[in-house]
């Protein structure tokens, strides 16, 4: 038994795209080159140009050291990838696009094309090793039919989780517009993975903007932690990722004193009050863990590397790290890196279904 990694990424390529028909050719993000001067950007040079936004194609080309080489990451060299779960120790990895987490969109067909297309490549990329590598499904959210249809693929097709961020189509995540998503996503025992990104304007592209979408993190968990989702979709489980977790003990605190008139305003600060609820936070290696589980107990955490990326959230060896502290039970720490994220996932489940 090795690691779960709650939290890795994949970088899109040409072949992303070979799934759109004809039709949709129009929406193909094009390739941009550039000096590298677009600082919002932090000195990038590769771009997809899509929908009339500059997304990063990853630092591909730039072979940082230490990293993956971009064949890897970018799931050309799929069995190179498992070589390198296998040097980490990682067992299972949960792929989540790069694309899709930044890239804004108005037009619902090219959002229903794009994710369409990202999804199938994906499920071609991950069947090679359907037990190492599980991943996450792009959701074409401005079509509730269309993305209820790729939630469906995806549960036939090795996805472990569906991809949501801090708010989606300017609304709040315990909207009802998303009543069906979460509906689908229980019916087929798939989490909601809540990934930090550009979730509502141009603020995360400028330069240190990502520390926006860190802080919306904090609301979307304050949102759905004070929402009746939980009521109303008992078996569905959410994860909130790469934000870290020290967040929680200012969130809870907030909660406790009645922030947005909030349902759950009698939760008790010293009772570990995400315990017993189907809310995960990923947290990182090296975070105040003695402070953050005497709120979100031993069960709800997990931890993922960022694999794939090579930013602030990217920790190959977070899982050695973890278990190397000393200030926190052993055993708390395994199910951190192990037992947590096979729970968050259903991987167990999946494993005894497929036998």
């Amino acid at each position: 038994m090795g690691f779960i990694d709650a939290d890795t990424h994949v970088l899109e390529t040409d072949a992303t795209w070979s799934y759109l028909a004809d039709d949709e050719a129009r929406f193909r993000p094009n390739t941009l080159d550039t000096d590298g001067s677009q600082t919002e950007w932090h000195g990038l040079r590769r771009f997809w140009y899509t929908q009339g936004q500059l997304v990063p194609r990853g630092l591909t080309g730039l072979h940082v050291e230490g990293i993956p080489d971009d064949a890897v990451r970018m799931l050309d060299d799929v069995p190179g990838r498992v070589a390198w779960m296998d040097r980490l120790g990682i067992e299972t990895q949960i792929i989540i696009s790069s694309f899709f987490i930044v890239t804004l969109f108005a037009d619902a067909d090219a959002q229903v094309a794009l994710a369409r297309s990202y999804n199938r490549w994906m499920a071609g990329c991950c069947k090679l090793f359907p037990e190492r590598l599980r991943w996450s499904v792009a959701l074409p959210l401005h079509d509730m039919d269309a993305a209820v249809e790729e939630i469906r693929f995806g549960a036939a097709n090795g996805a472990a989780s569906v991809l949501m961020r801090a708010h989606e189509n300017k609304r709040l995540l315990s909207y009802p517009y998303f009543d069906r998503i979460y509906a689908e996503a229980e019916k087929f025992d798939l989490s909601v993975g809540v990934h930090i990104g550009n979730t509502f304007d141009p603020t995360y592209t400028k330069l240190n903007g990502v520390m926006f979408s860190v802080a919306a993190m904090t609301g979307a968990f304050v949102n759905v932690f004070t929402s009746n989702l939980g009521e109303r979709f008992p078996n569905l489980r959410f994860s909130f990722l790469e934000a870290g977790a020290e967040w929680l003990p200012f969130a809870m605190r907030a909660i406790s004193r009645g922030i947005d008139g909030a349902a759950r305003r009698d939760v008790a600060l010293d009772e570990t009050p995400l315990a017993g609820t189907n809310l995960y936070i990923a947290c990182t290696y090296d975070e105040d863990l003695p402070r953050i589980l005497k709120f979100a107990g031993e069960d709800n955490l997990v931890l993922g590397t960022d694999f794939g990326h090579s930013d602030f959230g990217l920790d190959l060896e977070a899982h050695r790290g973890l278990l190397a502290r000393t200030d926190v039970d052993e055993r708390i720490l395994r199910k951190i890196v192990d037992a947590n994220g096979r729970r968050l996932y259903g991987l167990d489940r999946a494993a005894e279904i497929a036998a």
